[in-house]
């Protein structure tokens, strides 16, 4: 029996052995189908086309696959590369010898991948910018990775090795060639430590360095240390630390170095560049040329909060020291920067800089405070101390233009969305725009409003004019865009001031302006500078108004004010801009017509009771002590280039010396230097002068000409203010007549030497005080006659006067006198150059007279002060004639000095006159 179950039991375990040894067979033998699997060309395809699909499509290419059937599993692929973008020179992006891996079998065989080791030997990377910008880099496939929360891992290697890496960087937009190699000096992934050195250029100056990159994992750190380089010539060294592990990311940087030419890089190029498009853009060049309303309300602290609210997603300390920092035309010494950011609050702990510009001009910058946000407003508290920095090359990167000089200190806070200043002061020159300016400022409450203001108090010069100003402000920038922004005070410069109470929306760009204001000065003029508009010259003026301005418009609405002893009222708005444009209505309930001179470069009237300003007394003493009629002052001709102005003016009443002037309207336009006057309209004696008055300033010299027209002038009222009142108190008539002349000059004088025209008055019938009509003849019998006999009047038949004048030469052409005793005729000339008149009258009796003395009487002299002679031989030999006649027989004696009379057939006669009169 025990011998038949021997043969079972053997047969059993044959049977089982040839089991086991089949099913182990058949795992060996897949084990082995395994791996020649992976080891296959198929699989090294595949894999080829997985890495080609994560890096956009670029060609991947694996020489082939090694697996080490060992512990650990050890995974080899073997030369490696991946294509470049087909416009990079190198034909490989990226090219390594080997790619190691070994993974930790136990942990593969449950289904886990642990990475032992990740090795990397001569990895070679080839990256490349073109001048548009355009990186080599390809576009990376965005494949989906598990989360370890919902049950995925994370692989990561125990340890990482590089051995002789190296990365090559051609950067044709910014001129940079660089040569880097790296590797790993050991230790785990944990303390992954990368040793790197490089060299190369950027633009012409050669660079090199080195580093010692350190990431510790656990902490989630990465640091770069040691870091020693040189750039053109410049030493460097420090580091960098990002540790990303705390719940807000730290940055810890501190650089040395010893030069810096930032110059040579092309970064500020780059810079300004991309502010000329951010400005062109947010000029309207493109896109949604309205802003939101939330952001427009806005305060400016809360869309500075907004703006620095990034802040809050990083902390840190910066420590950087750099000996000569160049850029621009600017080179700063001993620059140093040391602050932190810590809960969002940005800490300068000290800011210092020496200047010294390209004209070796010393400058420098101290500076130190803290900015941050609370509860989404800005606040801050800065001190700044400027030694003459010239902020023009420290800010020639922005591209901002000439800005000047500033010297002083600063101590300010943000607070509640305003500034508050305490015990600042500084100075600030300003070539570009003729400016010098010392100002004091400190913070100060204002009445009805909750935030404190500012008083500032200082003086200057513009366009070396000085100036002066006491002003109390709102709270600076507490500048939304729709709030006004509260202002008042006084504004001096020489003996020019304003006073102003009003409000400013948007102050620094001065979006719109109201408020009443008042100004009061010597003569306009004196404001042309400030102001970029010619105004004319005046008598001392005081004006208040109320004033609105926006969009380069101003609006002067309710003027009242006066110059010299005249008043004036009105409305006027003016566009501002390169060409200033000017529409005024003014009205005058009294003009002093002396006030108007000083427009025509003639001094004003300084005698009682006049207002002129001492500089205008001096110029009106000069003007007699010259002895001249017409004044020399040069008008100021490009002035009235650069404004085009519309006025319509009116005056009720004018006062004039010697001129019976009533009232006066025009209408003017200026347009691209040339002014026109059409209609003018002047009250004068009772009647009225029409007329239109053209004046080119276009070029060195005024040119134009005048058209007028008298009708109805009183002969009366001419005598009267002439203050020849007896002879007005008995003499009638009305004077017509017309002038029409043509002129060009740079003053008063040269128009008159070069005067070209023709002036005629006439008058058809009329009452001439006798003491007149008979002391133009020298009929002194007669006069006297009369004046005892009651009769004083004559009858007044017609007059007529008509001056032709050529280049300043005024010839008296004809005058004709026709009265009831007698008629009259004279001629000569005026020579408007020389200011020098010689003319002729002689009177002819009509009837036999007594104790006649009809010798021409002669006008002659200066203008100023002209002489009336008698033409003497005729007297003289009446009067020996009369002598003899006394001698021989007294009764005798008369008869020299008896007119038969005739005279009615002397002269050019009434008819004539008046027919000559309507024919021109």
């Amino acid at each position: 029996m025990i011998k038949g179950l021997v043969p079972q039991l053997d047969r059993a375990v044959t049977t089982a052995t040839r089991l086991v040894g089949a099913a182990l067979g058949s795992v060996l033998l897949l084990v082995v189908a395994v791996a020649l699997l992976l080891e296959s060309p198929w699989v090294r395809d595949w894999l080829e086309e997985q890495a080609s699909q994560q890096v956009g499509g670029r060609e991947v290419e694996i020489g082939d696959l090694d697996i080490g059937w060992g512990w650990p599993l050890a995974v080899r692929l073997n030369d490696v590369r991946v294509a470049n973008a087909s416009w990079a020179r190198n034909e490989d992006m990226a090219r390594l010898e080997a790619l190691a891996i070994d993974l930790d079998v136990g942990r593969l065989i449950r289904g886990e991948v642990e990475l032992e080791l990740v090795r990397v030997e001569r990895l070679v990377l080839h990256l490349a910018r073109r001048e548009d910008g355009t990186l080599n880099l390809p576009r990376l496939s965005r494949a989906k990775t598990s989360e370890p929360d919902k049950g995925g891992q994370t692989v990561w290697p125990k340890a990482f090795a590089v051995g002789q890496g190296q990365l090559t960087y051609h950067d044709a937009a910014q001129d940079i060639e660089l040569d880097v190699t790296f590797e790993t000096p050991g230790g785990t992934s944990d303390e992954l430590r990368l040793d790197v050195r490089g060299e190369g250029r950027v633009q012409e100056d050669p660079l090199a360095f080195q580093a010692l990159a350190h990431y510790q994992r656990a902490e989630n750190r990465v640091a770069v240390e040691k870091l020693e380089g040189e750039v053109g010539g410049s030493h460097l060294n420090g580091s960098l630390a990002v540790d990303l592990g705390r719940d807000v990311p730290y940055i810890d940087a501190q650089l040395d170095a010893d030069a810096l030419d930032l110059n040579r890089w092309g970064v500020l190029g780059e810079t300004e560049g991309d502010q000329t498009a951010d400005g062109a853009n947010a000029r309207g060049g493109g896109g949604d040329e309205t802003e939101d309303a939330s952001t427009l309300k806005a305060a400016w602290d809360q869309r500075w909060a907004e703006t620095l609210g990034v802040l809050k997603a990083f902390e840190g300390q910066v420590d950087l020291s750099i000996a000569h920092l160049s850029y621009a035309d600017q080179t700063l010494h001993d620059l140093a920067v040391k602050g932190q950011l810590e809960d969002g609050r940005v800490g300068v702990e000290r800011l210092h800089a020496l200047q010294e510009s390209a004209d070796g001009q010393q400058g420098g910058l101290t500076a130190q405070g803290w900015i941050e946000v609370q509860e989404q407003r800005l606040v801050a508290d800065v001190e700044a101390q400027f030694d003459r920095l010239d902020l023009t090359a420290a800010l020639a990167p922005l591209g901002l233009g000439e800005l000047g000089m500033i010297d002083g200190r600063l101590n300010t806070q943000v607070v509640d969305g305003g500034l508050v200043f305490d015990d600042t002061a500084f100075d600030y020159r300003g070539p570009r725009w003729g400016l010098v300016l010392s100002l004091r400022a400190n913070s100060r409450e204002i009445e009805g409003m909750e935030k404190p203001g500012v008083h500032m108090v200082g003086d200057g010069t513009y366009q070396e004019t000085p100036f002066s100003f006491d002003l109390v402000m709102g709270p600076l920038l507490d500048l939304t865009r729709d709030a006004p922004y509260p202002i008042s005070g006084e504004l001096s410069t020489g003996d020019t001031h304003l006073q102003l109470d009003g409000s400013v929306v948007q102050p620094l760009e001065l979006a719109s302006v109201e408020g009443d204001f008042r100004i009061e000065g010597p003569t306009l003029s004196d404001i042309s500078d400030l102001t970029g508009i010619n105004l004319p010259e005046v008598p001392p003026y005081q004006v208040r108004s109320h004033l609105r301005f926006s969009d380069d418009l101003l609006h002067l609405n309710g003027m009242q004010g006066s110059f010299g002893d005249s008043d004036v009222a009105g409305d006027a708005r003016l566009r501002l801009g390169e060409r200033p444009q000017l529409w005024a209505t003014l009205t005058s309930d009294t003009l002093h017509a002396a006030d108007l001179l000083p427009m025509l470069g003639i001094a004003p009237e300084t005698g009682g009771g006049e207002t002129a300003s001492p500089e205008q007394e001096q110029w009106a003493e000069q003007d007699r002590r010259r002895q001249r009629l017409f004044p020399d002052r040069r008008w100021d001709v490009k002035g009235l280039r650069g404004t085009d102005i519309v006025l319509d003016y009116r005056a009720k009443n004018v006062q004039a010396k010697h001129v019976p002037f009533t009232d006066v309207s025009l209408e003017l336009e200026l347009q691209q230097g040339v002014m026109t006057i059409d209609p003018l309209q002047v009250g004068l004696g009772g009647g009225r002068v029409s007329g239109s008055w053209v004046i080119d300033a276009r070029q060195e010299a005024l040119e134009g000409d005048l058209r007028l027209a008298l009708e109805r002038v009183n002969l009366k009222a001419l005598l009267r203010e002439a203050n020849l009142p007896q002879v007005a108190r008995d003499t009638l008539g009305v004077v017509g007549g017309r002038g029409e002349f043509d002129y060009r000059g740079r003053s008063m004088d040269e128009v008159m030497a070069g005067l070209n025209g023709t002036l005629e008055l006439a008058m058809s019938q009329g009452w001439l005080d006798i003491i007149a009509a008979e002391l133009l003849p020298l009929n002194v019998a007669n006069a006297l006659v009369a004046a005892l006999a009651g009769k004083e009047q004559v009858p007044l038949e017609c007059s007529y006067v008509r001056f032709v004048a050529e280049t300043g030469l005024a010839d008296l052409e004809r005058f004709f006198m026709a009265t009831e005793i007698a008629n009259f005729t004279g001629g000569g000339a005026i020579d408007l150059d020389a200011e020098r008149l010689q003319l002729v009258f002689e009177g002819h009796n009509k009837n036999v007279t007594l104790f006649t003395g009809n010798s021409p009487v002669e006008l002659d002299g200066p203008l100023r002060n002209p002489r009336v002679n008698v033409i003497t031989s005729e007297l003289v030999a009446r009067g020996l004639a009369s002598l003899l006649g006394a001698l021989i027989a007294p009764p005798a004696a008369i008869l020299p000095w008896i007119d038969l009379g005739g005279g009615e057939n002397v002269g050019m006669g009434c008819e004539r006159a008046m027919r000559e009169f309507k024919e021109e």
